[in-house]
């Protein structure tokens, strides 16, 4: 009898390690490491203030709709730096400049498929009025 139950629970046990029941891997501290700088690396960027944005915020913006492959976008900014709750100051990464509170950045926003999206920043409210 003893045999019967001694050999069921090494079926069980097999059973469980071919379906993937394992018991999670520890990582050592470079590791860890890793894994972190690999996540700070795709985390997202605004492009006004160049602060780090958490899970959840998103940078304000309006696009423009078109027909071709890029369309025209303002960016407003994030909420760390958007007026006027927003304490970052919003720099413009064409000329510089610090944009005023009511003023925003142009830019062309590209779309493609299976790649990500890209802005190409074409100027601020006040760069682009010199042109």
């Amino acid at each position: 009898m003893e045999y019967v139950v001694i050999t069921l629970l090494l079926v069980v046990i097999l059973i469980f390690l071919r379906l993937g029941f394992r018991l999670p891997k520890k990582t050592k501290p470079d590791e860890q490491e890793n894994l972190k700088n690999e996540e700070e690396k795709t985390s997202k960027f605004c492009p006004l203030c160049n602060s780090t944005l958490s899970k959840g915020e998103n940078v304000k913006s309006k696009t423009y709709p078109s027909e071709s492959k890029d369309t025209l976008m303002d960016v407003f900014g994030c909420p760390k730096c958007i007026p006027p709750a927003g304490r970052e100051a919003r720099i413009c990464l064409v000329c510089k400049k610090k944009i005023p509170a009511d003023g925003f950045v142009i830019g062309r926003y590209f779309t493609r498929t299976n790649k990500k999206q890209h802005l190409h920043v074409l100027g601020c409210t006040l760069c682009r009025k010199a042109k």
